[in-house]
């Protein structure tokens, strides 16, 4: 039997979902050496789903799991990489092949992002719905990949300082939403996240 195909859109709980199953495969697979690759994570919510897509690296920079050394930097490629690619129009999201094999520890992702399913639930009843979506489409949704760019490779510099990706992160998140589930009030608030990505990158000039 054929896979089921990957919908365009998913909810965050099935974002999530979606990641943790491969943290819990490969945590138990001798094959995968209990790690986890960008590639895995990348190909278990779909090339082309590309709110999802972003969505992934964002919740892991912003999770526990975003503490792990390193782990910034790649999660901002990432990020760069679809924006980019999202930016001059292909049809489908391609990671190179050395970034494709960057990995985390399959069990701490398992276990960091779990910790986020009761709030994604939370989210995806309540919080996400079809608002705005002019918001989220045409030439906004090309200016949201344009600011989900800059603030890509601002991230790795703002975590420098001490919970400076959080905000940062928290804009990447919130514009992945505001994509994933076409829902213009999510892409204000992103928008208000990264004014304050945007004082935190100034405010060591100002002095």
């Amino acid at each position: 039997m054929a896979p089921a195909p990957i919908p365009d859109h998913l909810g965050l709980e099935e974002v999530l979902s979606r990641v943790i199953a491969v943290g819990h495969h490969n945590g138990e697979d001798q094959a995968a050496h209990g790690r986890a690759t960008i590639a895995n994570l990348m190909d278990a919510v779909g090339e082309r789903s590309f709110g999802p897509l972003l969505l992934v690296p964002s919740l892991i920079a912003l999770s526990p799991v975003g503490a792990v050394p390193g782990l910034p930097a790649i999660t901002s490629a990432v990020i760069v990489l679809i924006t980019v690619q999202i930016l001059v129009g292909h049809p489908h999201i391609w990671i190179p092949a050395w970034l494709g094999r960057r990995s985390i520890n399959a069990r701490k992702l398992e276990t960091g992002l779990s910790r986020l399913i009761p709030a994604a639930r939370f989210i995806d009843r309540f919080l996400l719905g079809a608002r705005l979506t002019w918001l989220t489409t045409g030439p906004f949704f090309y200016a949201i990949a344009l600011i989900c760019l800059l603030v890509g490779l601002v991230t790795p510099v703002l975590e420098l300082v001490p919970l400076g990706g959080i905000p940062p992160n928290a804009a990447l998140v919130a514009f992945s939403l505001a994509i994933t589930a076409r829902d213009g009030l999510w892409a204000l608030l992103a928008f208000a996240f990264t004014l304050g990505s945007a004082a935190l990158f100034v405010m060591p000039f100002l002095h």
